[in-house]
């Protein structure tokens, strides 16, 4: 069962120019029916109100059909008349607006935007609301004294520039409407909602240490270590009192001096399913998960981010990557980090739980960091995990398909079935963690 943004990512817009053409021409024809001011119900009622008044009021002196189609006719003129002014005023208003504050919106989560509208309280007769249409989000008004105002509950992540707003003024009786669009230039910036995390756990690897007597010299500690002798190991180090009770040689060799990885590579790999991904990325990020040095990379995206504004940009977007190039990039961001094997060899990639083909992808960019001595840990994102349905077609008929309320910001919940593939593929690749952002829980070891 697929989200609204899930939807909205496969939807396919149109290639062909007979296809785009056919999409202007129906948008414009859209935003001229919705100048048109009278509703349906407007239009019949007026008719009716007029034939009353009219043949039956007028002509045939009916006093009850006069006094009904008189009202009827006096009530939708008056709506009329309101409903014009209040969107006049307004479309002159609003009609092109611009703010130099740019905001960020949690998905998941009602966000003032700052954006008001009269009340026209001195107008009985209107009521104003709008929607987004792009981007998508979920609009709340809120009434405060004399004004209206807008919050906002964004669904995915992502970056614009323009909002287009589509405001309705129309009377409380429903006879007449009055669509407009408003566009207002600003920069919004939906982050990934982290919802019921607290935090990401990414255990760190280990490297060389720092506590050495000499630059130029090895990391190496006491002789405390102990392993079985080879040639050409000094014979002084061989433990004779070992070799009298059990006739194995053992010899003590020098501790390795070892220290927290300094650096940490992530990266987030886009595709169908993947806000819960952003969002741990964007948890292990502002939390510390990765240390103090580190570096942030995503699809869509050539650079890579090492301060916390830059890498919750660089989440936001990458929700505009492309299905077809999801988990290509991986290769490429490894390659960039030069150092990545080696001592500092160690990268945490945060994926869908959702299996697509971002997965072959990724398993064909691991192979050559994985060759390379490189340490690869998977942490993959979901929103909860169900039983699969069966697959029998008597199991199904004897089993109620149970459908599942999607929170907002949130996406739908994945199967064990569809979980366990993605745990299967990456586990040749890796240590991989299952984390659930809508319950806060986390699964280790597959």
């Amino acid at each position: 069962m697929a989200s609204a943004a899930e939807q909205r990512k496969r939807r396919r817009r149109p290639k062909t120019r007979l296809g785009k053409a056919w999409a202007r021409v129906r948008g414009f024809f859209d935003r001229a029916a919705g100048l048109f001011p009278l509703t349906w119900l407007g239009v019949v009622i007026l008719a009716g109100c007029a034939w009353a008044f009219f043949d039956y009021g007028l002509e045939q002196i009916d006093l009850i059909l006069l006094v009904i189609g008189a009202v009827g006719l006096g009530i939708g003129v008056i709506a009329l008349l309101a409903t014009l002014l209040a969107a006049g005023l307004v479309g002159l208003r609003h009609r092109r607006k611009s703010s130099d504050a740019p905001i960020d919106i949690e998905c998941g989560y009602p966000v003032p935007t700052g954006f008001t509208l009269p009340r026209m309280w001195w107008m009985p007769f209107v009521s104003v609301t709008w929607r987004w249409l792009d981007p998508e989000a979920k609009v709340r008004i809120r009434p405060h004294r004399f004004a209206l105002r807008e919050e906002v509950i964004a669904s995915h992540r992502g970056h614009v520039s323009t909002i287009v707003r589509e405001l309705e003024v129309g009377d409380i009786f429903g006879l007449t409407r009055i669509r407009m669009r408003l566009l207002e230039q600003r920069k919004v910036r939906f982050v990934p909602s982290v919802g019921q995390l607290e935090r990401v756990d990414v255990i760190r690897g280990m490297a060389g240490g720092e506590d050495i007597l000499h630059p130029d010299g090895p990391a190496e500690g006491e002789l405390y270590d102990l392993r079985h002798y080879t040639p050409g190991d000094p014979i002084r180090f061989v433990l004779w009192k070992v070799f009298a009770r059990s006739r194995q040689l053992v010899v003590r060799s020098p501790e390795r001096a070892l220290s927290p990885i300094r650096q940490t590579c992530a990266y987030l790999v886009a595709g169908e399913g993947d806000e819960p991904a952003a969002g741990a990325a964007r948890l292990a990020v502002m939390h510390g998960s990765l240390g103090n040095d580190w570096v942030l990379g995503a699809d869509g995206s050539h650079e890579d981010a090492k301060r916390r504004d830059q890498a919750v940009d660089l989440l936001a977007r990458s929700a505009n990557t492309n299905e077809e190039q999801a988990g290509r990039g991986l290769g490429e961001f490894l390659k960039r980090r030069g150092n990545f094997a080696g001592s500092v060899g160690r990268a945490v990639v945060f994926v869908p739980g959702r299996p697509g083909p971002w997965l072959d992808a990724v398993l064909d960019q691991c192979r050559g960091a994985t060759s390379r001595g490189g340490r690869l840990e998977f942490v993959v994102g979901t929103d909860g995990i169900v039983a699969s349905p069966p697959k029998r077609w008597l199991a199904r008929l004897a089993v109620r398909e149970r459908s599942y309320e999607v929170a907002p910001g949130a996406v739908a919940p994945v199967t064990t079935e569809q979980v366990a593939e993605v745990v299967k593929a990456l586990s040749s690749a890796g240590r991989v963690i299952v984390v659930d952002r809508m319950a806060g829980r986390m699964f280790a070891d597959g």
